[in-house]
C-alpha cells in the first residue's frame, strides 16, 4: 500500500515536471532563435572574412589583430571610453543627489518628481531629434548661452571638440531621472530606526548620509553602476541621430556600436563588424565583473 502511494506521488511529480517543461518551451525556443543563435553566429563570424556576397572564409584571429591596427577602430574605441566615462560617473553623482532631494518631504514633491522623470519616457530617437533642433548653431541654446557674450553661432554638433560633450550632456539629461528612481528605491529600503538613532547621537545630515545611508546603498550602487556602464557601452542611437552626420563631425562621435554598422553595412566587412561586437561584449563583461568583485572586496 505504501509503495503504491509513493509510486503515484512520484508519477504526479514527473508529470508536473514535464508539463512545466512544455509550458516554458515556447519561451526557450524564442530565446534560442532570436538571442542565443545570433550571438553564437556573430561569434563565429568574428573569425571569418565575410562580405555578404561570397561564403565566409575562416581567418582565425586575423580580424582581431587587424582591428588594433585600424585607425578607425582605435578612434571609435577612444571615443567610446570617453563617452562611457561621461555617461557614468556624472550620472551616478547627479542621480544620487536628485534622489536625496526627492527623498525629503516638501510641498509639490510628487508633481516635481513626475516632471523630472519625463525625459525618460520618450524614445532615444525622439530625444535626439528634439535636442538636435535645440543645439542648432543658431538655435535656442546658442541664444541662451551665447547672448551674454554677443555670440550668435555656436557649433554644438558641428565642431569636433564640442560634439562629443554635447552628446554626453544629452544622454545624461535623459538618463539621470531613471537612475534617480533606483536610488530612491534604495533609500526607501533603509530602516528608519538607523537614521533616528543617528539623529539621537547628534549626527547631522552629512554624517548620517556618509555613515548610514551610503553603506546601506551598497547593493543599489552596484546595480546603478552596472546598468549605466552597460547602457553606455551599447550606445548607438544618439551618435547616429544627434550629430550633423552619423559619428561626425570628423568621426568625433563615432563609437563602437556605430562602427559595427559602418563595418557591416557600409564597408561590407561583416567579419570585422562581428569582431567589434565581440570586443564590446568583452569590455562590458570585464567592467561588470570588476564592479561585482569590487563590491565583494571593498
Amino acid at each position: 500500500m505504501t509503495t503504491s502511494i509513493v509510486r503515484r506521488a512520484g508519477s504526479v511529480r514527473l508529470h508536473r515536471k514535464w508539463w512545466g517543461l512544455i509550458f516554458v518551451l515556447p519561451v526557450v525556443t524564442f530565446f534560442a532563435a532570436f538571442n542565443l543563435f545570433p550571438t553564437l553566429f556573430g561569434l563565429w563570424l568574428s573569425f571569418t572574412d565575410y562580405d555578404l556576397l561570397s561564403p565566409p572564409v575562416w581567418v582565425g584571429l586575423d580580424n582581431f589583430a587587424n582591428l588594433f591596427a585600424d585607425r578607425l577602430f582605435l578612434q571609435a574605441f577612444r571615443n567610446t571610453l570617453v563617452f562611457v566615462l561621461g555617461a557614468t560617473v556624472p550620472v551616478w553623482v547627479l542621480s544620487l543627489l536628485a534622489a536625496l532631494v526627492f527623498d525629503q518631504a516638501f510641498r509639490g514633491r510628487d508633481l516635481l518628481k513626475a516632471a523630472f522623470f519625463l525625459p525618460v519616457l520618450p524614445p532615444v530617437v525622439v530625444i535626439a531629434v528634439v535636442w538636435r533642433l535645440l543645439l542648432h548653431s543658431n538655435g535656442v541654446l546658442t541664444s541662451l548661452t551665447g547672448g551674454w557674450w554677443g555670440v550668435t553661432e555656436i557649433r554644438w554638433l558641428a565642431d569636433a571638440t564640442l560634439a562629443p560633450f554635447s552628446v554626453i550632456a544629452v544622454h545624461d539629461w535623459a538618463i539621470i531621472p531613471f537612475f534617480m528612481m533606483i536610488w530612491l528605491a534604495g533609500l526607501a529600503a533603509i530602516p528608519p530606526e538607523l537614521r533616528e538613532a543617528a539623529a539621537i547621537d547628534g549626527a547631522g545630515p552629512v554624517r548620517t548620509f556618509w555613515h548610514i545611508d551610503l553603506p546601506q546603498l551598497r547593493s543599489t550602487a552596484v546595480l546603478v553602476a552596472a546598468l549605466s556602464s552597460i547602457n553606455a557601452f551599447q550606445t548607438f542611437a544618439l551618435q547616429y541621430v544627434l550629430p550633423t552626420d552619423p559619428g561626425g563631425p570628423a568621426n568625433s562621435t563615432l563609437v563602437l556600436g556605430l562602427l559595427v554598422l559602418k563595418y557591416g553595412f557600409q564597408y561590407f566587412r561583416m567579419g570585422d563588424a562581428a569582431a567589434v561586437s565581440v570586443v564590446m561584449f568583452a569590455l562590458i563583461m570585464a567592467v561588470t565583473l570588476f564592479q561585482l568583485w569590487f563590491n565583494r572586496h571593498a
